[in-house]
């Protein structure tokens, strides 16, 4: 393997993950919305550059077939069937048995060879992350096809210089423990830390209403028609209801023009936070950084 040339491969894939992600950070923060042509983009160069990282890495070429499992499932993820037939609505489940039937078949063939292992993991995350999302676990359709697409475009830990900081001797323990998820639990960590913020804020506003005062904050009922929030308040059978878990479907302009027509100027809201911000920064943390984990348990 050309060392010089796996880094050249990790610097485009990061570059390129860094850039599209930027991007969609502004979007998601200007607009609470990311559009699917940032993470089709960022797939594609994910796809692309599969068989760049198998040449460079002196892989089999038949590591390829690793495609079948990971096109069958981007092919659902980015292609909404619009016919009502039959036949389209079995096709995700078509698709979705072809990604975990051909990903056992490749397991099997090839699954104890540590070049493959790295390949394989790919659509095992992707199953995974559709999963999550399924139960709820990823809350937005963007992050879950964000995450998605960093998956195919890191299959590994991008390697440059001495970075990441943090690695484990371990290839199965970073295979058990792939870079997405490094991604994703780091971007986790990041937005547990909101509450402290939360909590500052209100300590020094002296806005001290428990649960309320770690979750959000008070603000004028005009200034919250023009920012991205949910109200944790509303009028109900006349009366002032406080709650600490939003309703996502709410006429905001109604709930609050009820809240001020019953003396309710300044109202609790919580924001809707973009996940995508989290992932961005998350991303370049875990590429400079590393998993910390890996370093908390002596790996």
């Amino acid at each position: 393997m050309d060392v010089d040339s796996s880094e050249a491969v990790a610097v485009i894939k990061l570059a390129a993950a860094i850039a599209i992600l930027g991007y969609a950070s502004i979007s998601d923060l200007r607009t609470r919305r990311a559009s699917n042509w940032f993470w089709i983009a960022l797939s594609a160069i994910g796809v692309a550059m599969i068989p760049v990282t198998v040449a460079v890495e002196d892989m089999s070429m038949s590591y390829l077939l690793i495609l079948i499992p990971i096109l069958a499932v981007l092919s659902d993820v980015f292609w909404d069937a619009e016919s009502s037939s039959a036949l389209a609505r079995s096709a995700p489940f078509i698709k979705y048995g072809l990604a975990i039937v051909a990903t056992a078949a490749l397991g099997v063939a090839w699954g104890d060879e540590g070049d493959f292992q790295s390949l394989l993991i790919v659509p095992i995350v992707m199953l995974l992350i559709i999963l999550l999302y399924m139960l709820d676990v990823i809350r937005g359709g963007a992050d879950a096809k964000a995450l998605i697409s960093i998956s195919i475009v890191f299959p590994s830990y991008p390697v440059v210089a001495s970075m990441p900081l943090i690695t484990s001797e371990s290839e199965v323990l970073q295979t058990v423990v792939p870079f997405t998820f490094s991604v994703l639990v780091n971007a986790a960590l990041l937005v547990v830390f909101l509450p402290l913020a939360f909590l500052l804020i209100n300590l020094i506003r002296r806005d001290l209403l428990f649960p309320q005062m770690f979750l959000g904050y008070r603000t004028d009922g005009r200034d919250a028609l023009r920012r991205h929030v949910w109200l944790m308040e509303r009028i109900v059978d006349g009366k002032r209801v406080l709650y600490s878990r939003p309703k996502t479907e709410e006429d905001l302009r109604r709930e609050i023009d009820l809240l001020k027509d019953h003396g309710h100027l300044r109202i609790w809201v919580t924001p809707k936070i973009p996940f995508i911000v989290p992932i961005f920064i998350s991303l370049i943390l875990t590429a400079l950084i590393g998993n910390p984990f890996f370093l908390l348990f002596g790996f």
